[in-house]
């Protein structure tokens, strides 16, 4: 039984770690302007979160006793579809923001090597003049 006890105190760590990383993503989605960049590193750090708290949440429920194992699996998959959520609205908004910028010609897809996951865009090179000064 300690190797259960143990479990469900990083649990209690872990979910408080989900819903602070959870929380980030949310509010940088409800921003209008959002940094997709910083939505996308976000949520990764989030999905490194939820990897976590989804093991420890498997772990917990092969320990638990039977009578215990249906309460328990109702509140990880509420975690689970939270995740769900979050994960989908945040690549919603980065995927319309590349479709925007491919739209008005800010990328373009990589003519190099189209089957590597490496490059899917690239921005185009723009000369840069240097100005004069008289």
């Amino acid at each position: 039984m300690a190797n259960i006890e143990a479990l469900k105190k990083s649990r209690k760590n872990e979910r408080t770690a989900f819903t602070k990383a959870s929380n980030r993503v949310e509010k940088l989605i409800a921003l209008e302007d959002v940094d997709i960049c910083e939505l996308e590193a976000e949520l990764n750090v989030f999905k490194g979160k939820v990897d976590r708290l989804e093991n420890t949440h498997s772990n917990i429920l092969e320990l638990l006793p039977e009578k215990d194992y249906d309460a328990e699996f109702e509140i990880v998959e509420d975690f689970r579809d939270k995740a769900i959520r979050i994960e989908t609205k945040a690549r919603r908004i980065i995927n319309g923001q590349q479709n925007e910028w491919e739209l008005l010609g800010i990328i373009e897809n990589d003519p190099v090597d189209s089957s590597s996951h490496l490059h899917e865009h690239y921005l185009p090179h723009r000369i840069c003049c240097k100005l004069s000064t008289t």
